[in-house]
C-alpha cells in the first residue's frame, strides 16, 4: 500500500515524465492494489476462525445468480485482457444450500486466478448443472492458463501457503491462501473442489455442492 501511495503522489506531483511511463506506473499500482484486495479478503476469512458452516448460516442459493454476481467483479479487468467470463446456462435455476457469501468468495477467487494467469484472448467458460446420479450440483469452470500447469502442482494447490510455478512466473509475490481457503469452504459445506490440467494450458475447476432438496 505504501508503494501505491508513493506512485500516486509522484503522478499527482508530475514527477514521472512521459505518457508511457505514467501508464506503466498506474498499471503497476493497480496490480499492487489487486493483490492487497485478494489478501485482505482471504485474511478476513481466516480471522473469522470458521469451523464449518452452521445450519443457521445455510441459505438457498440460485447458481446462475451467484455465478453472475461473482463474475461481475472481474468483467472490466478481463475485458482489457480479452478474457470474458461466460456462463453457458443462465436460465436453468439450479439451487444449492450453503453460505452465500462463502460460495461467492470461492467463485471470486477462481475467477480472479483466471484473469491474472489466463491466456489473453481466451474466454473462461462456466457451466452449472445437477448430476442425476449423485444429486450434487456441479459448477464447471474452464479456461486456458498463460503458462501450462502440471498436474503435480495442481495436486498441491489447496495446501496452505503453496503457489504453483506458473503463478510465480506471472506474479512474483503471493500468499498461497486463495485456493486453500476455497478448498476449505467447499469441504465445510459438504462438497469437493477438483482441479485438472489439460493439453496446451487447459484448466478445469470442478466444484461439487449438495443441491437443495
Amino acid at each position: 500500500m505504501n508503494g501505491v501511495a508513493g506512485t500516486l503522489d509522484n503522478l499527482a506531483e508530475g514527477v514521472i515524465d512521459g505518457e508511457e511511463r505514467r501508464l506503466q506506473r498506474l498499471n503497476a499500482a493497480r496490480a499492487q492494489l489487486e493483490q492487497c484486495i485478494t489478501l485482505i479478503r482471504n485474511l478476513a476469512f481466516l480471522a473469522q476462525g470458521r469451523g464449518g458452516v452452521a445450519d443457521d448460516d445455510r441459505r438457498k442459493i440460485v447458481l446462475p445468480q451467484v455465478i453472475i454476481e461473482s463474475a461481475m467483479f472481474f468483467q472490466e479487468d478481463g475485458k482489457s485482457k480479452g478474457i470474458e467470463i461466460n456462463l453457458l446456462d443462465r436460465w436453468t435455476q439450479n439451487i444449492i444450500t450453503g453460505h452465500p457469501e462463502l460460495v461467492r468468495q470461492v467463485l471470486m477467487n477462481i475467477f480472479d486466478n483466471f484473469i491474472k494467469y489466463g491466456k489473453r484472448g481466451h474466454p473462461v467458460e462456466v457451466n452449472q448443472r445437477i448430476q442425476k446420479a449423485t444429486g450434487m450440483a456441479l459448477i464447471e469452470i474452464k479456461g486456458i492458463s498463460a503458462y501450462p500447469v502440471d498436474q503435480e502442482d495442481l495436486d498441491k494447490i489447496g495446501t496452505l501457503g503453496f503457489r504453483g510455478k506458473n503463478a510465480k512466473k506471472v506474479v512474483a509475490s503471493g500468499s498461497g491462501l486463495g485456493m486453500y481457503i476455497c478448498k476449505r469452504i467447499i469441504e465445510d459445506q459438504g462438497g469437493s473442489l477438483h482441479m485438472e490440467a489439460g493439453f496446451q494450458g487447459k484448466m478445469l475447476f470442478l466444484i461439487k455442492l449438495p443441491a437443495a432438496s
